[in-house]
């Protein structure tokens, strides 16, 4: 009796075992809760996710623990979960710098700016600088920021919407009309935005940082852009370099992904110039989500174009 208790408890355990192992992989391809795993490459794709699928997928964002997601670069364990996971969410247009370097498998690839890549923005030339922390970049190839465009923005989010049903089909009805309101309110965005700008569709601007470029060309600004960056004080040429730009362009505003430090903001102001932020919110924003973004950004945009 003893032996044969033994033998029964080897098996159980022995089938434990097989069984966690089995859960871990399983857990590892769908996620905690058992459901999909959706990765998405910066944080406009997963409001976007997030607001098609909602609690239908668990959505991944590795890369919003770190700066600029345009320049993050994945781990071994970020890959893996890639590859074990139901659908990578890419932007495309040259905005995951990373993807040249790992394996991944192409049937679960949705790149959300493929589908208008005649309407890509092409850089010319390249330019390295520093992003603070993250150390030297460089911009090169085509701008990325392809959702401050909201109408590229709209079919960033169909396209999105297309691989989930793809990938999900029988929540297709579901992801469908998430979609419909979300488009919707980027269209409402769209016009505000192309409101606000057209009321003054000469007001010259200076941009802070080469990111702007999907937005500068939709709604017609008259901008131009120097290569500052926020939490850095310009050195003197490029102070000199600002003004030989200003004196051509006499703009009254320059427009910021974030805060200039004090020190750039009082030399701008003894130039006649103030400082705003517009957000591109290629992170998570620290309060809000994307669409209280942008709406901060057409406040914004309502103060620098009124007279």
């Amino acid at each position: 009796m003893f032996k044969r208790w033994t033998l029964l408890l080897f098996l159980f355990t022995l089938y434990s075992c097989g069984s966690s192992d089995t859960d871990r992989q399983r857990n590892a391809t769908e996620g905690s809760g058992r459901l999909p795993v959706v990765y998405v490459a910066n944080y406009p794709l997963q409001y976007f996710a997030e607001r098609i699928a909602g609690p239908v997928v668990e959505i991944k964002f590795p890369a919003g623990d770190t700066g600029d997601p345009a320049y993050w670069q994945p781990t071994p364990e970020d890959i893996t979960g890639m590859q074990a996971s139901g659908l990578i969410v890419l932007n495309g247009a040259s905005y995951e710098q990373w993807i040249e370097n790992v394996s991944l498998p192409a049937s679960k690839i949705v790149e959300t700016a493929k589908g208008f890549e005649e309407r890509w923005i092409p850089l010319e030339g390249s330019m390295t600088h520093s992003h603070g922390l993250e150390g030297e970049h460089e911009h090169g190839g085509t701008a990325f920021t392809t959702w401050l465009d909201f109408n590229l923005a709209a079919e960033q989010a169909r396209t999105l919407r297309d691989g989930l049903i793809s990938r999900f089909p029988d929540h297709a009805s579901f992801f469908e009309d998430n979609y419909a309101r979300l488009e919707k309110e980027l269209m409402e965005m769209d016009a505000a935005f192309e409101t606000v700008i057209n009321q003054f569709p000469d007001t010259p601007v200076v941009f802070s940082h080469p990111v702007y470029q999907y937005f500068q060309r939709r709604y017609g600004v008259h901008g131009k852009s120097v290569h500052w960056e926020p939490d850095a004080i310009p050195d003197e040429n490029m102070w000199k370099e600002c003004d030989i730009m200003l004196s051509e362009h006499r703009a009254r505003w320059m427009l910021w992904e974030q805060e200039p430090v004090p020190e750039t903001a009082r030399r701008l102001d003894d130039r006649g110039i103030l400082c705003a932020v517009l957000d591109p919110c290629g992170n998570r924003p620290e309060t809000g989500d994307f669409m209280e973004v942008m709406n901060r950004n057409l406040s914004t945009l309502k103060q620098v174009y009124s007279r």
